[in-house]
């Protein structure tokens, strides 16, 4: 029964991961630790691995209908993989209540903001990486350290802050934007994990028995995409960053 939950768990994580522009991860890690009971240092390192997975099903797609802004891509990334590195150091040697309570906060903040959007229907402004201001790319390059910071603590690929980056500050439609940040969780997932495979927290079996959902889940979910109109992806978005704000809140231990 096991190997079936995990598959038909992942294929459905797979599918919104994809459509939200996100690793998957803020569902798959409470999915391990509260539905099948996995060891939360486990289930990290295995959510991260499993997202490169995800990533690569998703950003193909993407990259293939010309979806994904290369150049946001590969000015965000450096810090972005260099934060998760740093985050999974934090997971294993430090508290993380802290982060927790303001992550939590900050997810809850820009669920609210990017639903409210979404219900009034505000058109997004188009633009691209090659016409933002340097202020701008300095603000996003060090959010996106933060995002990866995330990643490497929480065992997310970051995309609930890269996407809300690229489309508030860097100003790329909501479609581009989870284009791009599907294409960038994987690399950032796999610097955060390198850390997790050196303690041997990774779990095999279960990260194969997940990707044989994820993978067509996300392939699936990518293809959605184009056909769902921007004000559905937001609602969709702030829906997943709801459950993460409320699961980071709910997971503090005093």
């Amino acid at each position: 029964m096991m190997p079936i939950l995990l598959v038909l768990g992942a294929f459905g994580i797979g599918f919104v991961s994809a459509v939200a522009g996100i690793g998957g991860g803020s569902l798959l890690v409470p999915f391990l630790i509260l539905a099948l009971g996995y060891n939360v240092k486990v289930a990290i390192a295995t959510s991260l691995m499993c997202i490169v997975v995800t990533s690569s099903s998703a950003s193909s797609e993407y990259l293939r209908r010309g979806l994904v802004d290369v150049n946001t891509a590969l000015l965000l990334e450096p810090l972005t993989a260099l934060g998760a590195i740093t985050g999974a150091y934090v997971t294993l040697s430090l508290p993380v209540n802290v982060l927790k309570v303001a992550l939590g906060a900050l997810f809850l903040y820009i669920s609210v903001e990017t639903m409210w959007k979404a219900f009034r229907e505000e058109k997004a402004r188009v633009t691209s990486s090659k016409n933002v201001g340097t202020f701008r790319k300095v603000v996003s390059s060090i959010l996106s350290f933060i995002a990866g910071l995330t990643s490497g603590i929480f065992g997310i690929g970051g995309g609930v802050i890269k996407v809300p980056i690229m489309t508030y500050i860097m100003g790329l439609p909501i479609k581009t934007a989870v284009a791009t940040s599907s294409f960038m969780v994987g690399l950032t997932a796999a610097s955060g994990e390198i850390v997790y495979l050196i303690k041997g927290l990774t779990d095999p079996m279960t990260v194969i028995l997940l990707s044989i959902g994820i993978m067509p889940g996300a392939t699936i979910g990518a293809k959605a995409l184009r056909r769902i109109k921007p004000r559905y992806v937001r609602i969709v978005f702030g829906a997943v960053l709801l459950y993460a704000s409320l699961r980071l809140l709910t997971s503090i231990h005093l």
